[in-house]
């Protein structure tokens, strides 16, 4: 009996041990592929390049915290901020991830203000995609004040991120610019959702429909609901491809045509929007990859140069 014990024993032992041997590989390998991703953005941030102050209040939550990176040049009359949003699905994900503190740094080594803010997440409590919206527009008024106390006066902004963060970028920049307390000028982002209807995330009855509604902005439709006034109104109020006018801001673009988790289909209302209307854009596609857009390390060469083109040309404090 003894020996049949010690041989479980053994048994469970050699699974953990496996099991966590694969986590850590995983959690290497993932690392590795961000930092082959933003190598292109990788700066030696030293004190005479730039600080960041971390875990900046913005509101009495615990997750209504920014990252402040600054840069060492304090000699400009006006700067501009660029907003950080970090993705996760809308339930995860940090403003100090590795490609956060990449784009930070390389940023304000180039002289810009960068915000890199965390929100309220879906999956800590019951928060809509418009209520994390709100919490960004509350961290660029506080993260303005705080640069300006600093001796950093911000005249005007860009935002950016990826995944969800890519959608709240958006957001910030289409829905409601005049709410802004500086001009948005421009928007680079990577695999945002642009778009929550239901039927372009290939959902197939009204009882799909209502609860993926629900999931995003935190209401309480049934099937029977599907398709009134209520129910496509809170649909555009956090789809990007309803607030584009001939007014609305450039953008940079990026999608992988791979992509398991946001869904290939819903980023077409947006793209269709900005040329109906004329608005610069730029989208580049990874052919090869999905959400992670890690498989085309040539596309995303491509997608920061064309970045760099994009500040240098339409924020004015270079």
């Amino acid at each position: 009996m003894k020996k049949v014990v010690n041989v479980i024993v053994f048994i469970v032992i050699c699974i953990i041990v496996f099991v966590v041997s694969l986590f850590i590989g995983f959690k290497l390998a993932y690392n590795r592929l961000l930092n082959e991703r933003y190598g292109h953005l990788k700066v030696n941030f030293t004190e005479d390049i730039g600080t960041v102050t971390k875990d900046l209040s913005y509101g009495s939550h615990e997750l209504q915290k920014y990252d402040l990176y600054l840069p060492a040049d304090k000699s400009k009359e006006n700067y501009s901020l660029i907003l950080y949003v970090h993705g996760g699905g809308f339930t995860g994900g940090d403003k100090g991830s590795i490609d956060a503190e990449r784009y930070g740094e390389y940023l304000a080594s180039k002289g810009y203000i960068v915000v890199s803010a965390n929100y309220r997440l879906a999956g800590k409590e019951e928060v809509s995609v418009k209520e994390m919206y709100e919490d960004l527009l509350v961290a660029v008024d506080t993260s303005i004040k705080e640069a300006d106390s600093r001796g950093y006066h911000i005249n005007e902004m860009a935002t950016t991120g990826g995944s969800a963060g890519g959608c709240l970028a958006m957001l910030v920049a289409y829905k409601e610019p005049e709410k802004l307390p500086v001009p948005i000028k421009l928007v680079f982002e990577e695999t945002g959702p642009a778009s929550f209807e239901p039927d372009l995330w290939d959902m197939k009855n009204d009882d799909e429909r209502a609860y993926f509604v629900n999931s995003v902005a935190n209401t309480n439709f049934t099937a029977k609901d599907v398709g009134s006034e209520e129910y496509q109104k809170a649909i555009d109020e956090i789809s990007v491809a309803t607030m584009i006018n001939e007014e609305s801001v450039p953008i940079l673009l990026a999608y992988g045509p791979n992509d398991k988790m946001v869904s290939v289909k819903a980023k077409y209302p947006l793209l269709d929007a900005l040329k109906e209307n004329n608005v610069e854009h730029t989208y580049i596609e990874f052919p090869h990859s999905g959400h992670g857009l890690s498989a085309d390390l040539d596309k995303t060469k491509e997608y920061f140069e064309v970045m760099t083109e994009y500040l240098n040309k339409y924020l004015a404090n270079n």
